[in-house]
């Protein structure tokens, strides 16, 4: 697609994001006179039932979540030349990702401000009965007064879904994947507020609680280590809120918080300088002891495929927008 206006309605002004599956422009809504982001599905897989499946799911998802913290869809349709196209709220400040590789680690306080929204947003999902299964700082964006949005739900599924999808394959990054994800056990909310964990331990210390050479050893790491605590990494961290982020990363999801509500209110507490509500601070972290390692490996490995035709299930983006 090359055309400056699509739809007949949405004139194309710059390119946002540029990813594997879809690109963002940022486009002019000529029947409503404002700008918005304009997610395009790319032309190899338009006649993909899967990629126009989850472009379709995204935006039904988004569209029934009445959210300040949640980027709104506006609009989805099928352009004349068959261009799948979604619009979308445009958020000008960037993605979270993009703010922690400029600044580094950020300060505590702001830290648990950001987090609390991206826990705000995900309650209001969670009450839809949504899970996310793709929470990092990519589909974290931010309004020009620094203010979280949570972005991408093209991936998310109902509480009473599996991870495994028609194409047998865990779906997720797998630097933010919960354990119970990689092993490709049911999620519910709780996995969301574990990848919350390790997107709040990026912000506080700049890096990642689990790294490695590959995404498959990436999840073994997720699988098999003990929770690093924040303040290990940057020792201004408020023992609070690194006690926290220990909690979230938890690898028992009956260990972490009891659901995103009371996480936001309690970072909010954090943020004030007022001590957390919820207890069980500290709890013991462990892996679970009924998956083998080659098991476990076997299922790490899944990270890495979808349908056979490209690697990965996340689409990563060259600038500012989730593609």
């Amino acid at each position: 697609m090359d055309r400056d206006v699509l739809g007949d309605r949405y004139t194309l002004l710059d390119v946002l994001g540029d990813g594997g599956m879809a690109r963002v422009y940022l486009a002019r809504d000529g029947v409503l006179g404002r700008e918005v982001a304009l997610k395009v599905l790319g032309e190899r897989y338009a006649e993909d039932e899967l990629f126009v499946e989850r472009f379709r799911r995204e935006a039904k998802n988004a569209a029934s979540l009445n959210h300040p913290g949640v980027v709104q869809v506006y609009d989805q349709g099928r352009a004349e030349d068959g261009t799948y196209y979604m619009a979308m709220e445009y958020v000008p400040g960037g993605t979270l990702k993009e703010l922690i590789a400029r600044r580094g680690p950020l300060n505590s306080s702001e830290a648990a401000d950001i987090a609390s929204r991206v826990a705000d947003a995900l309650a209001e999902a969670h009450r839809g009965g949504i899970v996310h299964r793709d929470v990092k700082p990519q589909n974290v964006l931010l309004t020009a007064s620094g203010e979280a949005k949570v972005a991408d739900f093209g991936i998310a599924r109902a509480t009473s879904s599996r991870t495994m999808t028609e194409t047998n394959t865990v779906l997720g990054t797998a630097s933010y994947m919960s354990p119970e994800q990689v092993r490709g056990e049911r999620v519910g909310p709780q996995s969301d507020l574990y990848s919350l964990g390790v997107v709040l331990y990026e912000m506080l210390t700049g890096r990642l609680p689990h790294e490695a050479s590959d995404p498959i050893a990436t999840a073994m790491k997720h699988l098999e280590r003990p929770a690093p605590h924040p303040r290990d990494a940057n020792p201004v961290v408020p023992e609070e809120l690194d006690a926290l982020v220990v909690r979230l990363l938890s690898k028992d999801p009956e260990e972490r918080y009891p659901g995103a509500a009371e996480l936001a209110e309690d970072l909010r507490r954090i943020r004030d300088g007022l001590p957390p509500l919820a207890s069980g601070f500290g709890g013991q972290i462990r892996t679970n002891p009924t998956v083998s390692r080659p098991r476990a490996r076997y299922l790490a490995r899944a990270v890495l495929r979808r349908d056979g035709r490209y690697r990965g299930p996340w689409w990563p983006c060259s600038s500012g927008w989730p593609c």
